[in-house]
């Protein structure tokens, strides 16, 4: 699984950092299960845990490049996560099931998409079907829609052109492509070399390769003339991805600081973003979201005790949750109870 050391873990505060984190990568043991059992064929070089074969100091900035091939149906999938970079990746063949930020998308041959650090996605319905996919994972020095986008260096382009593909691939989220003629080749070439395993012999054709792909994508974007959305590059947008996903880390001992931390924000900032999403405070809102996860969990399980609920959903004490749940609802959580086993003994009978 991918892991961040302590320097990269400090440049980058509260993200990818443990299962529950709000953007957790480290969903590959799936992959690499089926490939150690012989279910699949993996071909990949790799840094930072992911499965495949270490690039040592090769290729910087990429983190995986090559794919896997599936000739049968497979009895796994790539659960719900976010990478740790920007995924650009080419069906060479068969189908993929593509669930992207909560949406489904069947992946055909000859199709390409795009995944961004800050994107929930999945692979399989529930498994993966027989595909053969090709990828190249970048990690551009950003996890959030605001940052600034970094190419590598060994990508030699003009400036102007770096920053033209970046605006087309952060301003525009079309789930998928049907890949040019010019891009699939590039990725076929590309899943050939990885194949080679010729790390240190194949590095300087490789970048060429990964150079050439990405200006073929860059031409065949700009002739399909995309519709640029600047809302989806703001600081705003970050702010309401991290807001949505707070309701599934609400235990985390959330602050103003490290909430604005999470987004990269200044205390202000994010404050003023929350105030114009929500119309609430940080702090009100993260109690709303609380209060509501509480009740939900106190009218559906019976058998969780209310304290434990109440340290479930973030509160320091089941005195302060009692408190502030009567204040929000007009009863105590003691008081959801009674219905509740009314209707598990009527179930019963």
């Amino acid at each position: 699984m991918p892991e961040l050391d302590k320097a990269s873990a400090v440049a980058r505060p509260a993200v990818f950092r443990e299962p529950g984190a709000l953007l957790y990568a480290g969903n590959c043991k799936d992959l690499l299960d089926a490939s150690l059992a012989g279910k699949v064929t993996l071909s990949a070089w790799t840094r930072r845990g992911y499965p495949g074969n270490d690039l040592g100091d090769a290729l910087p900035q990429v983190c995986s490049v090559g794919g896997w091939d599936a000739t049968r149906p497979q009895d796994w999938g790539l659960k719900e996560h976010c990478n740790e970079g920007v995924k650009i990746a080419y069906l060479a063949r068969g189908t993929l099931t593509l669930t992207l930020d909560g949406q489904h998308y069947e992946i055909q041959e000859g199709q390409m998409f795009v995944v961004r650090p800050w994107q929930l996605h999945a692979f399989g319905d529930p498994f993966v079907a027989p595909s053969q996919i090709v990828w190249v994972l970048f990690d551009m020095g950003m996890r959030r829609p605001h940052e600034d986008w970094l190419w590598p260096d060994w990508i030699a382009w003009p400036q102007r052109d770096q920053n033209r593909l970046t605006e087309l691939l952060s301003k525009n989220e079309q789930p998928w492509y049907t890949a040019s003629r010019e891009v699939a080749r590039s990725f076929n070439d590309i899943a050939d070399i990885v194949a080679m395993n010729d790390i240190e012999g194949s590095e300087a054709r490789m970048r060429l390769l990964i150079s050439m792909m990405l200006l073929q994508f860059k031409d065949q974007l700009e002739a399909q003339q995309p519709q640029l959305d600047h809302a989806l590059a703001a600081s705003r947008r970050t702010v309401d991805i991290f807001l949505q996903r707070l309701w599934h880390a609400l235990d985390d001992d959330w602050t103003l600081d490290n909430m604005a931390a999470e987004c990269n924000l200044s205390r202000t900032q994010f404050a003023k973003h929350c105030q114009s999403l929500t119309n609430m405070t940080p702090a009100r809102y993260l109690q709303m979201i609380r209060l509501e996860a509480a009740r939900t969990m106190l009218t559906t399980n019976a058998t969780r005790s209310i304290t434990e609920v109440a340290f479930d959903c973030g509160f320091s004490s089941s005195q302060y949750f009692a408190t502030c749940f009567r204040k929000q609802f007009g009863i105590s959580p003691g008081q959801l109870r009674p219905d509740i086993r009314r209707a598990a003994a009527a179930l019963a009978t």
